[in-house]
């Protein structure tokens, strides 16, 4: 690893593992140098990739505030389980709490449409009632007039 940092090469795994094979045939794999603390701590302070896991972790957690979209029937639901194993308990907790805003205010409206449906169901029934009642009435009505006509 030294040598790479004096001749300003790139120092990553794969490098540092290429490297040391140049002077020993076996080398080193990558895996040794994560799995020795001593060694994995000295790459991760001379590497070149510098990281920042928690930028990332808080960029998911903020993604994931917004109101949840529409939610496919043929989505990939072991890829969506992953992305919420990711995500932290307080960023789940937010989207859970979302997600049944949601429903309840769409439940409201569903009930509120279900209302407005009945009482123009009832509407429509009782103008039927009074038509067909008008219908029979001016029925009875009719022959009533033209026998009444034919006697005059």
């Amino acid at each position: 690893m030294d040598v790479l940092l004096k001749n300003n090469q790139r120092v990553s795994l794969a490098t540092v593992s290429a490297k040391s094979r140049e002077y020993d045939e076996k080398g080193i794999s990558e895996s040794a140098i994560l799995n020795n603390q001593e060694a994995k701590a000295y790459y991760e302070q001379h590497r070149s990739w510098q990281g920042n896991h928690k930028r990332r972790a808080k960029l998911l957690a903020v993604a994931s505030l917004a109101q949840p979209g529409p939610v496919k029937p043929d989505r990939n639901e072991q890829r969506a389980r992953q992305r919420y194993l990711r995500m932290s308990k307080e960023a789940l907790v937010e989207r859970l709490l979302a997600v049944e805003r949601a429903s309840a205010q769409e439940r409201e409206c569903w009930l509120s449409q279900q209302d407005d449906v009945l009482t123009w169901r009832l509407r429509a029934e009782a103008t039927e009632a009074r038509l067909a009642q008008e219908a029979e009435t001016s029925t009875r009505r009719t022959p009533s007039h033209s026998v009444s006509e034919q006697n005059i």
